[in-house]
């Protein structure tokens, strides 16, 4: 299988901390079957996820993402072919952001977006 990771902000549409809890119950169940891993961050306005996995699945899974209604403005940062998973463990791991003061995926680079995610990570700031 050819390791892909795939990486992407977008605004959230109303959703709220209890329907972000819901998205991660469903990606985490439709993750394991379909051998995705990655972490999704968020605070009250942002999504920034990170998906890998094979690229058929990932690349399907980024699509019906971009159509669902509870995200806005979907925007690819970085789509690449990987030797190795960077979040190995994970269904898909969650960081609230809320109270960490800015937090701003148009801002970042492709680059510093994974550095957060994986900074974060290492801090334990997972749910």
């Amino acid at each position: 299988m050819m390791l892909s990771r795939l990486l992407y902000y977008s605004e959230e549409h109303d959703v709220g901390v209890h329907g972000v809890l819901r998205i991660l119950d469903e990606a985490r169940a439709g993750n394991q079957r379909e051998q995705i891993t990655g972490v999704l961050a968020f605070d009250r306005r942002w999504f920034l996820q990170c998906l890998e996995g094979s690229r058929e699945v990932v690349t399907r899974k980024f699509l019906a993402i971009a159509r669902d209604p509870r995200h806005t403005g979907v925007t690819l940062m970085a789509f690449e072919e990987v030797g190795e998973r960077l979040f190995p463990d994970w269904s898909m791991g969650a960081i609230n952001v809320i109270d960490r003061g800015s937090f701003h995926p148009p801002s970042m680079t492709a680059s510093s977006a994974l550095d957060t995610l994986c900074g974060l990570q290492a801090a334990g700031a997972t749910m």
